[in-house]
């Protein structure tokens, strides 16, 4: 089988395994590999785990997937999967905790919330220093007790995050936290070497500022049948934004912008583009 892979990937594994041996210290240094959307972070991670177990100063080595969502954790454990890599899903905390005392399992995938979950169940911890795990999206969740919990059942572990967001002056702790940045691929060369098309950022949620006396006069005429208390739930039901955004004058009055916007500036050309809603029944309305 064949797997083709882009040279940041490949310098980002090399300068992984050249991080993760042991130093003079008895640690395996971890670190942050920033690349950015778009760029293969899932295929990287499973080149890493390949150059692993090809490292005989490593064996036995056993891998960790960790991510916060649901969808990110079936991604990699598809990704792995059809790589050719064995690897087991935890399916609940209690499950989790099994699968780390369990050395038979090589490859772990899991949600972050798990290790949560799986010290409730049980005090365990896995000091071995050759647990190497691998954080996707490592921006986002790892801060307070859920890596807290994380580092507390594995201590020794290896960690490495992974994220394709800039980490701005407040998000410089994930770079801290994991041991420095490892290696980074930016936006800008991503759009160099034609990896990813550029990505054009249009905020026009303020337009609903310019549409709230026309808001206000249809909200009023739907209310002026109801009585005090079933107005009061009404405009209880639309006082937050989220609310407002999926109500039918809205969606109907953003459809409506979307089509323009996109007539006047996108139609016959080869950009796409992407609307944020707030849940899926309204996408299904849009």
């Amino acid at each position: 089988m064949f797997i083709f892979f882009w040279y940041q990937q490949y310098f980002a594994v090399k300068r992984m395994m050249e991080r993760v041996h042991i130093d003079s210290d008895g640690k395996r240094k971890g670190g942050v590999v920033w690349h950015t959307q778009g760029s293969g972070k899932s295929i990287t991670m499973v080149f890493m785990s390949k150059n692993l177990a090809m490292d005989e100063d490593i064996s036995p080595h056993r891998i960790i997937l960790v991510t916060d969502r649901t969808d990110l954790d079936s991604q990699l454990f598809k990704t792995f999967k059809s790589c050719g890599k064995e690897i087991t899903r935890a399916s609940t905390g209690k499950h989790l905790g099994k699968l780390i005392e369990d050395p038979g399992h090589q490859n772990i995938s899991t949600l972050i919330h798990k290790f949560n979950a799986a010290l409730n169940q049980r005090t365990f911890k896995n000091d071995s220093r050759n647990i190497f795990v691998l954080v996707d999206e490592s921006h986002r969740t790892q801060y307070g007790m859920m890596h807290a919990r994380m580092r507390k059942a594995l201590p020794e572990a290896c960690y490495i995050g992974f994220t394709g967001t800039p980490l701005m002056k407040n998000e410089k702790n994930t770079a801290r936290k994991f041991g420095g940045i490892i290696d980074s691929y930016t936006m800008d060369r991503a759009v160099e070497d034609k990896m990813v098309v550029p990505i054009l950022y249009e905020g026009r949620t303020t337009i609903i500022d310019t549409w709230k006396e026309k808001l206000d006069r249809e909200f009023e005429r739907d209310m002026a049948e109801m009585t005090r208390e079933q107005r009061a739930e009404y405009k209880s039901r639309f006082s937050s934004l989220n609310e407002v955004l999926k109500s039918e004058k809205v969606v109907d009055s953003i459809t409506r912008d979307v089509t323009e916007h996109y007539t006047n500036n996108l139609k016959h050309t080869s950009f796409k583009a992407q609307l944020a809603v707030p849940d899926r029944k309204t996408a299904v309305r849009y």
